[in-house]
């Protein structure tokens, strides 16, 4: 008798929670008037940041995030559930809300809001809950997690999230029952390139810049994908440069590139004690290259008793090594 007195009582109670679940289904998109108990505040600052807190049944969870969006593609909610709640599956609702009057404050109860979203605590110790905040939310749906539509507002106002009974009839320790919410932000596949190119472009002298084979205008802080990716700056009047660079999550990559100009580049290698002529004026030998002028030059190397004369056609963009190589060789003879 007992069993069937239990098992009716049961039944009605999860009827009430289907039927007060679809009631608040039927009027999601509408605002309402609402009371919570008490604002629980969780005020994430970093991105690796992690943030746990205890939160009543009928209590409000409110999520402030950290100016810079930047690197933060949503927020995740691990919650974990007391006993009490998973015996009682379904009796206790969660609930979205944004464009809420008046602003969420710890000493305010009574509130005004559109309601988002509202789903009921299901029979398990765990629930992860997903709050995108871009498109770039890049997590896919699972039987292990909820996601939740993204707030409108949420940039001023946060993110605030409600806990309600919705069956009557339980127990007083579940009405008392806490639960522990950690959150945690989700953090977009992406990293940044810092680039600075000198000099800048000018009327006479323009260049293009090109990351990946694609064109970039605003390439001062470009957000890219992590992984190895590919620079190319070309230009009428500076030589291209190229360069392989790689992104890391949520970094910042700085990446310096001075540009130098078309005039050919020569660098002279000889032994010491070379006497050099360029162009048969006298020339000191330096570690860098330097720049001449388009056309044929004549570099004459006079080492002791030994001298050699090189022509070389130098043309713009291009680099030129004119080497001296003063060998010895051995034989054995019989």
């Amino acid at each position: 008798m007992k069993a069937i007195l239990l098992r009716s009582i049961l039944e009605n109670t999860k009827r009430f929670s289907i039927l007060a679940l679809a009631f608040f289904s039927a009027t999601l998109a509408f605002s309402e008037n609402f009371r919570v108990r008490k604002i629980v505040p969780l005020a994430l600052q970093g991105l690796n940041e992690k943030l746990t807190v205890r939160s009543g049944v009928n209590d409000a969870l409110l999520v402030t995030l950290p100016k810079d969006l930047t690197y933060i593609s949503g927020i995740e909610l691990n919650l974990k559930i007391p006993e009490e709640i998973v015996s009682w599956r379904d009796s206790v609702a969660y609930m979205l809300y944004e464009k809420l009057s008046p602003e969420p404050a710890e000493n305010e109860q009574s509130y005004y809001g559109e309601r988002t979203h509202v789903a009921t605590i299901p029979g398990n110790f765990s629930l992860t809950i997903y709050v995108p905040l871009s498109s770039d939310f890049s997590i896919k749906d699972n039987p292990y997690s909820v996601k939740l539509p993204s707030p409108s507002d949420f940039r001023e106002k946060g993110i605030f999230l409600r806990f309600m009974m919705v069956m009557k009839g339980v127990p007083e320790s579940l009405e008392n029952s806490q639960i522990e919410i950690t959150a945690s932000p989700v953090l977009k596949n992406k990293g940044s390139l810092k680039l600075s190119v000198t000099p800048s472009p000018d009327e006479d002298k323009k260049y293009s810049v090109f990351i990946d084979d694609k064109p970039v205008q605003d390439y001062g802080n470009k957000l890219l994908s992590t992984g190895e990716h590919h620079l190319s700056i070309v230009s009428d009047s500076y030589r291209n440069e190229l360069r392989t660079f790689r992104v890391e999550q949520a970094k910042t990559t700085s990446l310096e590139v001075s540009l130098r100009g078309i005039e050919p580049l020569l660098k002279i290698l000889c032994p010491k004690d070379t006497k050099v002529f360029l162009d048969d004026n006298p020339f000191t030998v330096t570690s860098e290259p330097f720049a001449v002028t388009q056309g044929e030059h004549s570099v004459k190397f006079i080492l002791g008793d030994y001298e050699i004369i090189k022509t070389v056609s130098a043309q713009n963009g291009r680099t030129y090594s004119v080497s001296l190589n003063v060998d010895a060789t051995i034989n054995e003879e019989e």
